[in-house]
């Protein structure tokens, strides 16, 4: 038997006609509606649109059907007002938007129409390359209404500033923030992240290199090397190389917000409570290399050529040649723990080429978020801002957005603590940041 229940109800053509002449016999003939005005009807705005927005978050449909009509109410009853004194009416008003969404969408409405752009977010770009043509404003904050909520407005002005490409670099990160410290290959030095540590600290994060300096490497030195680089902050790990073996160990014992392996080693299985720091078949082809039981250092561990070619040029090899320290042959028979179910850990995966591809495919099997690079092992070196670029990626990836939440959260009790309104710190930021814009 077919389905004869009723479908949702649709309005008659003339319900909206109907509902005008209603608002205008209620401006004729109630003498509390007679009295408002455009301003006077703000408050009720306001409130109507809020309670729109509670039914869509927590209400029914039945809720968000009865506020959509109470939000109804107050367009028409502007647009009525708005009629009496001559200025334009509901038919204008429905009009002009009417228009507005033609232009502003010339993938659906335009000659071309048909081809439409790849994603959201370049149907977004679209939108606000007609809409600035349009408008013609001389600054970011033409346009904005002083009165939306403070973190709205701050968030519209940042998004403005993006796409003209005036945001300045946001300021250092306070010490209650991550500190991103990058960590190198124990076999190399500091020299291998500093390109990737001035960009990023040019994009406004903490950053420091865990430096190990001379010391001869043991399990210990860089356990507590890469400790004393944290400092008693919540951090992000960056994990490059052999380094990688030392990460789930570090996120057991340091306060790690996330960790990010770059074209690193991980204990794969079948490791379980430790893992060697290096594979058998690399310890058995170099230990012919070790004098008195001292192997020379990392980049004489290879054919000339093929070491060469790792670096962008002749000067950036003897800085970070000039790091090495040589490596005693049983430091690579030593082990680190593994924490137990180490790879629920906020976690991600860097990839240069495919020497590491079996971490890669471990990464991506364990639901971590991957990224890979055309580049050799040391890519770094040759093209800091596009790695530093994937660090930012994986790193917005790995922390979730209610960790934002809490750190606003936490910013709005400082302020309370302090004294001050935390709307108009904001608002004070903004401006700041603004005035700094048009000053660059």
């Amino acid at each position: 038997m077919a389905d004869l229940t009723p479908g949702p109800s649709r309005p008659a053509a003339g319900a909206l006609e109907e509902f005008g002449d209603v608002m205008r016999r209620l401006r004729a003939e109630c003498p509390w509606k007679r009295a408002q005005t455009h301003r006077s009807l703000v408050r009720y705005l306001l409130e109507e649109a809020h309670e729109t927005v509670e039914a869509i978050e927590a209400g029914t449909v039945a809720d968000l059907r009865e506020e959509l009509g109470d939000l109804l109410l107050q367009v028409y009853f502007h647009a009525v007002i708005a009629e009496e004194d001559g200025d334009f009416t509901l038919d204008d008003v429905a009009a002009d938007v009417a228009a507005k969404m033609r232009r502003r969408n010339p993938h659906v409405f335009g000659p071309d129409a048909g081809t439409s752009p790849a994603d959201a977010a370049s149907v977004n770009e679209l939108w606000e390359s007609v809409k600035a043509a349009e408008k013609d404003r001389d600054s970011v904050l033409d346009g904005l209404a002083p009165s939306l909520p403070a973190l709205l407005y701050a968030d519209k002005v940042v998004d403005r500033l993006k796409r003209s490409g005036a945001l300045p670099a946001p300021p250092r990160s306070d010490p209650a923030s991550p500190l991103l410290v990058l960590v190198p290959s124990p076999f190399l030095g500091p020299a291998t992240w500093r390109p990737v540590a001035w960009w990023l600290e040019g994009r406004g994060h903490d950053v420091v290199v865990a430096d190990l300096g001379s010391r001869p490497r043991t399990p210990s030195v860089v356990i507590e090397g890469v400790r004393a680089a944290a400092a008693e902050r919540p951090v992000v790990l960056v994990m490059h190389s052999n380094a990688g073996l030392y990460g789930p160990h570090l996120a057991a014992v340091l306060d790690v917000r996330a960790t990010i392996y770059v074209d690193a080693a991980l204990p794969l299985p079948p490791a379980e409570s430790e893992v060697a720091l290096a594979p058998a078949p690399l310890r058995d082809s170099v230990a012919a290399l070790a004098v008195d039981g001292v192997l020379p250092v990392w980049t004489t561990w290879w054919e000339d050529a093929d070491a060469a070619a790792l670096f962008p040029d002749a000067a950036t090899r003897a800085a970070v040649e000039a790091e090495q320290v040589p490596i005693r042959l049983d430091y690579l028979d030593q082990r680190v723990p593994v924490p137990p179910e180490w790879t629920s850990a906020p976690s991600a995966y860097l990839a240069f080429g495919d020497t590491y591809d079996a971490e890669r495919t471990f990464a991506t099997t364990a639901g971590w978020p991957v990224r890979s690079l055309d580049g050799n092992h040391l890519h770094p070196l040759w093209s800091p801002a596009e790695v530093g670029a994937a660090i930012e990626d994986l790193l917005a990836a790995l922390l979730p957005d209610d960790a934002w939440g809490e750190r606003l959260l936490e910013l709005v009790e400082q302020a309370h603590a302090a004294g001050v309104d935390p709307e108009q710190a904001l608002r004070d930021a903004v401006r700041r940041l603004v005035t700094a814009a048009e000053r660059a």
